[in-house]
C-alpha cells in the first residue's frame, strides 16, 4: 500500500500540519515517559524488532499472522513519514525516538480497530495515492470500477463540464480529471472537512485548474453540465455495518435515509435542472436498489453490476 513512500514524503510532511503536531506532542509525551524510566518509550533497537513487537500487537484485533506482520511494516514506513525522515533510513540498525514514539501510536490506533488507511492518513484508488482521514470515506474497488463505467461514457477529445456529487476525498474528480485530459470537473460535498480533503488531493496532482471543490449539498448555485457522477450516500438507516465502517467512517456519508435510496432520489429529481440537453447521470447504488429505482422512475434507468456480479450501478444516457 506505501510502495510509494518514498516518492510521498514530501508531499505528506508538507500538506499535513495537523501530523506534523501530532508529532511535536508525541515526542514530547515520550520524553516525559523516558525522563521517568517507563520501557515502553524506549526507542526500539532495530526494525526487525519494531516489526516483530507490532505484529504481536496486531495478531489479536486481524487475526492473520501474515497479514499482522505486512501492516506492522507499512505502519512502521508511515511512522517514519510522519516523523519527518525517509523511509530509507529504516535500513539503519536502530530507530529513533521519535519514529519509535509515533509507530507505538499508529500499532495503538490500528489494534483498536481503526482502518488502516486512517492511521497512515492515505488510501490508494486507481493508482492514486490520496490522503484520507475520518472525515471523508476510504474509497472501495466498486467505486474504481463506477470510475471505468464513468470512462466509457466520456470521448477522449470531450471537453465536458462534469459534476461530481458527494465528492469525498476528491477520488473520482481526480481519477477521471487524470485520464480525460479536456474535462473540468466541480466536485461538491456538504462537509466542510471533506472540502479541505479534497482540495489537497487536488493541489497534489496539480489539478487546480481544472476541478473545483465547492461547499454544497448535492448541486452548486448554478451551472449546465454534460454529465452529473455521484457516489452518494445509499446504505437504509436501519442497516447493520461492519464495526470497522460504522464506527470510523463518517455517517454523513454513508446513509442515505430509511430506504437509502432518498438522497439518490432527490438528485435525480433536481438534476434537470443543471443537466445540458442529453447530458448523462450515472449513479453508484446499493446491491438490493434496483427494484426500487426502477419501479419508481419507471425504468429510466441502465443497471450494471460490479465485479462480485452484484447491481452497482445506474445510468441515463439522456
Amino acid at each position: 500500500m506505501l510502495i510509494k513512500m518514498k516518492k510521498s514524503a514530501q508531499l505528506i510532511q508538507s500538506n499535513n500540519d495537523e501530523c506534523v503536531m501530532m508529532n511535536k506532542k508525541l515526542d514530547a509525551n515520550c520524553n516525559s515517559r523516558i525522563s521517568n524510566h517507563e520501557v515502553i518509550s524506549m526507542p526500539f533497537s532495530s526494525v526487525s524488532e519494531a516489526i516483530s513487537w507490532g505484529a504481536k500487537m496486531l495478531l489479536e484485533s486481524i487475526g492473520d499472522a501474515s497479514l499482522a506482520e505486512r501492516e506492522s511494516k507499512w505502519l512502521l514506513e508511515s511512522s517514519a513519514v510522519s516523523a519527518g525522515r525517509d523511509p530509507l533510513f529504516l535500513n539503519q540498525p536502530d530507530l529513533t525516538a521519535r519514529v519509535s514514539s509515533v509507530f507505538r501510536s499508529h500499532i495503538a490506533r490500528r489494534s483498536r480497530g481503526e482502518p488502516l488507511s486512517y492511521v497512515i492518513g492515505e488510501a490508494s484508488f486507481r493508482g492514486i495515492d490520496l490522503f484520507v482521514t475520518s472525515d471523508v470515506l476510504i474509497p472501495r474497488p466498486e467505486t474504481e470500477q463506477l470510475v471505468d463505467e464513468i470512462l466509457k461514457l466520456i470521448p477522449k477529445a470531450a471537453e465536458w463540464q462534469i459534476l461530481d456529487q458527494g465528492t469525498g476525498s476528491g477520488a473520482i474528480a481526480i481519477a477521471v480529471a487524470l485520464e480525460r485530459k479536456l474535462v473540468h470537473v466541480t466536485g461538491i460535498d456538504k462537509s466542510t472537512s471533506a472540502i479541505d480533503i479534497a482540495k489537497k488531493n487536488v493541489k497534489r496532482y496539480g489539478l487546480e485548474n481544472r476541478i473545483d471543490i465547492i461547499e454544497a449539498d448535492i448541486f452548486p448555485k448554478e451551472g449546465l453540465f454534460d454529465m452529473i457522477i455521484a457516489n452518494l450516500p445509499y446504505v437504509p438507516d436501519k442497516v447493520d455495518l461492519p464495526k470497522e465502517i460504522s464506527e470510523w467512517e463518517p455517517v454523513l456519508a454513508l446513509r442515505g435515509g430509511p430506504t437509502g435510496m432518498e438522497v439518490i432520489n432527490r438528485s435525480i429529481e433536481l438534476s434537470n435542472k443543471f443537466l445540458k440537453p442529453n447530458g448523462l447521470l450515472i449513479y453508484e447504488i446499493g446491491e438490493e436498489q434496483e427494484s426500487g429505482f426502477r419501479e419508481h422512475w419507471q425504468n429510466r434507468f441502465e443497471f450494471k453490476k460490479d465485479l462480485n456480479n452484484k447491481i452497482r450501478f445506474m445510468i441515463d444516457r439522456g
